[in-house]
């Protein structure tokens, strides 16, 4: 691997060095930071790929030649076309159902019943879980982002800042970002119809389902990243950033839903700033070659203003 050669600063991409450069490209001026060109794609791509017929007659973009998406001047549009890849999970519920179990049972107070009094519960649990949830799936949005939208005064979107106090105490340091993602998603309304129907007791836990849901849901988002990540070297993820959380404000909802493009999943927000389904979450992960927990843990549940954290009181 050509660990000097100066026009590139990915060198340890896997494919490095994509190809040659003409000596008419100043070095200033040429920075290969894509390993794959989101233009690709486009119907008509602003670059200058040449094309090549097959024995078939099938034309192929070669882009071998192509310096566009590697000049100072473009990385701007680059970076409009990587934020816009979207990718959409669908999770079966069914994956999540042990651990939604589990956060109930330890919520729900569990290890203070008896035998027979578990065994009660535990069965009214299955029950609504087969009435409401067995079929159901979740519809999740993963947009990926590049790590210069993470500051210490939050997250920068163009001219946009989202404010997050969390991040000045985490204080990570320059290069252990590797990446970031927004997601969202929506766990469909229950039929209120056949809610009605339930007695007091199974309506509690199609409520205690609902909300683990949300829970195991987020942590599944996260392991499904750091997994992502971590095919060669160790990554870690973080908690989700939000709304609430890590001391963001939750006026944050409406502008993190617009720049996540949650209505591509079935979210949405009205003029009071609440989402819809009202089971829905958006937030933000970051991917880091350290972990970062540990600082932040005391932050997990600030809203971001006076009547948060420590941290956030004392600002």
């Amino acid at each position: 691997m050509a660990e000097n050669y100066s026009f590139f600063s990915n060198k340890k991409c896997e494919y490095f060095p994509c190809h040659k450069v003409s000596d008419e490209i100043a070095e200033k001026d040429f920075n290969c930071l894509f390993c794959y060109c989101p233009l690709y794609l486009k119907e008509k791509c602003p670059g200058n790929p040449v094309y090549f017929v097959t024995a078939n007659g099938e034309k192929i973009k070669d882009c071998s030649k192509c310096t566009f998406p590697h000049r100072a001047a473009n990385y701007e549009e680059v970076l409009k076309c990587l934020m816009s890849k979207d990718e959409i999970l669908e999770v079966d519920i069914s994956e999540l159902i042990v651990d939604m179990e589990t956060e109930i049972e330890h919520s729900c107070g569990f290890e203070s019943m008896d035998a027979e009094m578990k065994r009660q519960h535990k069965e009214i649990i299955n029950a609504a879980y087969d009435k409401f949830f067995s079929e159901k799936k979740v519809k999740v949005i993963l947009k990926q982002i590049d790590e210069s939208v993470v500051t210490t005064a939050g997250f920068v979107f163009g001219e946009q800042t989202i404010e997050c106090n969390a991040l000045e105490k985490m204080n990570v340091a320059y290069g252990d970002i590797d990446s970031a993602y927004l997601y969202a998603f929506g766990i469909k309304d229950i039929d209120e119809k056949v809610l009605e129907e339930s007695s007091l007791l199974e309506k509690y836990y199609v409520e205690c389902l609902m909300i683990a849901a949300t829970d195991v849901l987020r942590d599944w988002i996260r392991s499904y990243i750091e997994r992502k990540h971590s095919v060669r070297h160790k990554k870690y993820v973080t908690d989700s950033f939000g709304p609430g959380f890590y001391g963001m404000d939750i006026s944050a909802v409406p502008k993190l839903v617009k720049i996540t493009g949650a209505e591509k999943v079935g979210v949405s927000v009205d003029k009071s700033g609440n989402m819809h389904p009202a089971k829905s979450c958006v937030g933000i992960y970051l991917v880091t070659k350290k972990e970062y927990g540990e600082r932040i843990k005391d932050c997990a549940f600030c809203v971001g203003n006076k009547g948060g954290c420590a941290v956030c009181r004392g600002r």
